[in-house]
């Protein structure tokens, strides 16, 4: 018996001193970072600020990023006839814009001419691909980078801008093979506030064709531009949810004294992106383009 009093002792003992133990905690230790955790700006988002048609979008216009990825001549984006594509310098005020220009040399001329105008902070090679669709189609067709934009140099400056467009026309239509009377003007967003500026400007800039247009975007102003760009034809194509071009575009189609085309999307974006989102749209301004320039 002796064992089995001096074995309960013992593991009495043990019990007693467990219990006297502070409690086992079941939190890990603090970490303290040996590094300042990244701070991340908030991604910026391309939609239009709420806005009725009388406010103007002075400092907020939807833009584009840079684009990834730019067709050019012999890669497997290239898949239209063949076209005479060039780099060109278009002098205006002080400064050279920077241009490219495309020919359906596979079509006879002469050609109607087409200019395209692009978003806020964005650049020429944003219309690339639907660039080489025109051309295929029979146009020839000059993109710009407007001033303080990709190539070119300078500031942006939308007053000059607005002159520059007078020059960009002109010297499309000096270059060999373009027919004069067949010209027209296409743009996106702040481009299509340009647009149509530079189509009231030019007795004889045929139509214009306007994606996402504001009733004032950076302050180019569009309302007294629709009246003197009289009784010619204008497409005009916005998102419902972009709301601001929504309702400017119903504005300046209500306001359109010659014949006009409305086309409203659902959930396409803004400007140049529709095209992207709506495949049908690229067609139908070929086809409006067919209709008043051939």
């Amino acid at each position: 018996m002796i064992w089995y009093k001096a074995g309960a002792i013992v593991l009495l003992s043990g019990f007693f001193l467990a219990s006297c133990q502070p409690a086992a905690s079941n939190e890990s230790p603090t970490t303290i970072p040996t590094t300042a955790p990244t701070l991340r700006a908030p991604t910026p988002t391309a939609q239009e600020p709420v806005q009725t048609p009388t406010q103007e979008a002075e400092t907020e216009i939807p833009g584009e990023p840079e684009p990834t990825e730019t067709a050019k001549p012999g890669t497997e984006l290239e898949k239209y006839i063949k076209l005479e594509i060039s780099e060109v310098l278009i002098p205006v005020d002080g400064l050279d814009l920077a241009g490219t220009y495309y020919a359906p040399i596979d079509n006879p001329p002469p050609w109607p001419g087409v200019i395209l105008l692009h978003m806020l902070w964005g650049n020429r090679t944003s219309w690339d691909e639907y660039a080489r669709e025109l051309a295929d189609a029979g146009y020839a067709v000059l993109s710009i980078d407007l001033r303080g934009h990709g190539e070119t140099g300078g500031a942006v400056d939308w007053e000059s801008a607005v002159s520059d467009l007078q020059q960009v026309w002109s010297y499309l239509i000096e270059r060999p093979n373009i027919d004069l009377d067949r010209t027209a003007f296409v743009g996106a967003s702040i481009g299509a506030n340009l647009a149509l500026i530079a189509g009231a400007n030019e007795p004889a800039v045929r139509t214009v064709v306007l994606l996402s247009p504001g009733l004032s975007y950076a302050g180019v102003k569009t309302e007294a531009a629709m009246q003197s760009y009289g009784e010619r034809p204008v497409l005009i194509a916005a998102s419902k949810e972009d709301t601001y071009a929504a309702s400017s575009s119903i504005a300046l189609e209500a306001n359109a004294l010659g014949e006009s085309q409305l086309i409203m999307y659902e959930d396409a974006g803004h400007g140049i992106f529709m095209i992207k989102a709506e495949p049908e749209l690229s067609q139908l301004i070929i086809e409006w383009l067919d209709r008043y320039l051939n």
